[in-house]
């Protein structure tokens, strides 16, 4: 695990063996070691960078992902609204993320998505 590759600030969406945190963080406040412990999946972002880390049988997959270093055809968009836990549809102003998609067609002319990132929704 590399932190300084992920941005200064954003949202951590981290899946543990245990639990799942989704909350806004700044990298200062962030500790490897407590990260580490029982982790499966771990997306870091902003509105621009996601830096992901997702353990397999095979070993840890880091990986940094933006729009400049990854090649595609076209982008697709999905906001995704969120909920705190527990917490019913409220008054309060709704919560939601993007999903980045990086779409590429191949020699047969499919759609294919070769990638994609998380994105912060200020």
């Amino acid at each position: 695990m590399n932190l300084s590759k992920a941005p200064e600030q954003g949202i951590m969406y981290a899946l543990y063996t245990d639990r799942v945190e989704y909350r806004p963080y700044k990298k200062e406040e962030l500790s490897e070691d407590d990260i580490q412990k029982h982790l499966l999946e771990l997306h870091l972002f902003d509105d621009s960078t996601e830096y992901r880390i997702i353990q397999s049988e095979h070993g840890e997959i880091e990986n940094v992902i933006s729009d400049e270093n990854m090649p595609h055809d076209d982008i697709y968009c999905e906001k995704i609204y969120t909920l705190k836990e527990n917490d019913e549809q409220s008054g309060e102003q709704d919560l939601c993320v993007e999903v980045v998609n990086y779409l590429t067609y191949d020699e047969n002319d499919l759609l294919l998505i070769r990638n994609y990132r998380l994105k912060e929704v200020r």
